[in-house]
């Protein structure tokens, strides 16, 4: 059985796109927690935008809020950053896994996974989707069907229809006006 291969660039540039976003996306929120640490002026903001609402009366109230939030952010971004950081990592394995002939499934699935971990519907989950869908759907083609019938032995026993394919194949000469349906 003859197959051609199948160009998988679209697959891999897609997948590239996705890790660069990803990356973007990882030095984006290092620069956030960053500048949150380490600028006063925006938490004195955040502060100040807490201690206007007219439901806050108590000073220690914002002081637990702010710490909180400060706490809360640097974990769920450092969080964020492992998870992205997987994403990137899964996208990586399942482009490497496109250069081996016949491991395009095992390529789309870890396409799913980093989709799903980069976000669910974030720019870059869609991206690694839609290299998935390519990883599944596009197979290569035969070149020759005989050569499916000559590795097909039960093909080969079957006197009928192998007659009958004597009569179709594609030596035989007809000319399009030879149907027995004419118009009137």
């Amino acid at each position: 059985m003859v197959q051609e291969t199948v160009n998988r660039a679209g697959e891999k540039v897609l997948g590239i796109i996705g890790i660069v976003f990803n990356i973007l996306a990882m030095a984006f929120i290092g620069f956030a927690m960053a500048s949150y640490s380490s600028t006063p002026e925006f938490r004195q903001s955040i502060e100040d935008a807490i201690r206007a609402d007219p439901t806050m009366a108590n000073p220690e109230d914002v002081d637990r809020i702010m710490d909180m939030m400060s706490s809360g952010f640097n974990v769920m971004g450092w969080v964020m950053i492992a998870v992205l950081a997987l994403s990137t990592v899964l996208a990586i394995i399942a482009i490497v896994n496109l250069r081996k002939k016949g491991n395009a499934s095992a390529a789309g699935v870890l396409f799913i996974l980093a989709g799903l971990f980069a976000g669910l519907l974030s720019l870059t989950s869609i991206l690694f989707y839609i290299a998935a869908i390519m990883c599944f759907v596009r197979k290569p083609r035969v070149q020759n069907k005989q050569s499916l019938r000559d590795d097909d032995f039960k093909y080969q026993e079957d006197e009928f229809h192998r007659k009958e394919d004597s009569f179709n194949n594609e030596h035989t000469t007809h000319k399009d006006d030879d149907t027995p349906y004419r118009p009137l």
